[in-house]
């Protein structure tokens, strides 16, 4: 379900209908378009200077997952996060901004030793010398959720999408 409120995301940024083949499922690698520039990371630089570098022209999206729920982030230009977890407790509010952070850069889980001690303001967060937007998002009742890029967005759209309109017959 989230490569298809993916593609349908990437199509309302693109005004174009996108293919699930134009994404691409690099090992090690966030997921991406094809039509992205790919750079090698022998190139020029570390696996995080090169994933910077692919995002920062192009679209990107997140995609995150909570219970029964699915979540889809995408902006046109710029780098995003997005994470969604059950529960407003204040360590899975605080959560939900580290996974969002370790997504937007591209870094997954192997930073996550980076993240622990990770502080952020109402609206904005700053790691590794690069200053972030932050948002919270209300989704639905009793859950946590946030969104980080790296481009501060001119609007937030939260809509829920049924899952007849997702996967049309």
């Amino acid at each position: 379900m989230g490569i298809a409120l993916a593609l349908r995301a990437l199509a309302r940024l693109l005004h174009r209908a996108v293919a699930p083949g134009e994404i691409v499922f690099a090992q090690g690698e966030k997921p991406r378009l094809a039509a992205e520039p790919s750079l090698a990371v022998a190139a020029g630089g570390t696996l995080r200077e090169v994933h910077r570098a692919s995002r920062t022209a192009g679209p990107d999206f997140s995609i995150a997952h909570a219970g029964p729920w699915v979540a889809c982030a995408a902006v046109a230009h710029g780098r995003v996060g997005l994470d969604v977890e059950l529960g407003t407790e204040v360590r899975i509010a605080d959560w939900v901004v580290r996974e969002a952070a370790l997504k937007a850069t591209g870094e997954g889980l192997r930073a996550l030793g980076d993240v622990r001690e990770l502080e952020w303001g109402p609206r904005d967060l700053c790691w590794r010398g690069e200053r972030w937007h932050l948002r919270r998002l209300d989704l639905f009742p009793g859950a946590s959720a946030c969104v980080l890029t790296s481009r501060a967005p001119a609007t937030v759209e939260v809509r829920a999408v049924t899952l007849a309109e997702l996967l049309p017959p």
